[in-house]
C-alpha cells in the first residue's frame, strides 16, 4: 500500500470519527512502525476474501483526543477477524495489548 493511499484512508477514518464523536477527536496519528503492536512481529499481509490485504485499524485515545491508526501482522489481523465473526463486538485481550502498546508509543512520540 502506498503512502498516499494510507494517508487518504487515514483522512477518511479521521473525518468519520469526527462526525461520530465530534470534538472528542481533535487529531490523528499513524503508528508507522514496522512491527505489529499486537505481537511485535513484522507487519505482513493477511488473506481477506481470498486476496492479500493489509489490516489498517484505528481507535480513539480519549485522554488525548487523538485517533490512532495502525497496521497489524497477518496473524493478529486473522485472529481478530475470525473472533469477530464468532462474537461480533467482543473485545479481545489482544485489543487491550494493542491499545496499551500504541498509547505508550504515542506518549513517547509526544516527548520527541
Amino acid at each position: 500500500m502506498k503512502n498516499k493511499e494510507i494517508d487518504d484512508l487515514l483522512e477518511q477514518l479521521f473525518r468519520q470519527a469526527q462526525m461520530q464523536f465530534g470534538a472528542a477527536v481533535k487529531g490523528r496519528w499513524l503508528h508507522d512502525g514496522d512491527l505489529c503492536p499486537g505481537c511485535g512481529k513484522e507487519i505482513t499481509v493477511t488473506k481477506y476474501k481470498k486476496q492479500d490485504a493489509l489490516s489498517l485499524n484505528a481507535f480513539i485515545f480519549r485522554e488525548h483526543g487523538v485517533l490512532i491508526a495502525y497496521m497489524l501482522c497477518g496473524k493478529c489481523a486473522g485472529l481478530i477477524l475470525r473472533e469477530s465473526k464468532k462474537n461480533p463486538g467482543t473485545k479481545l485481550p489482544l485489543h487491550d495489548e494493542i491499545e496499551k502498546s500504541l498509547k505508550q508509543a504515542f506518549v513517547k512520540h509526544l516527548g520527541n
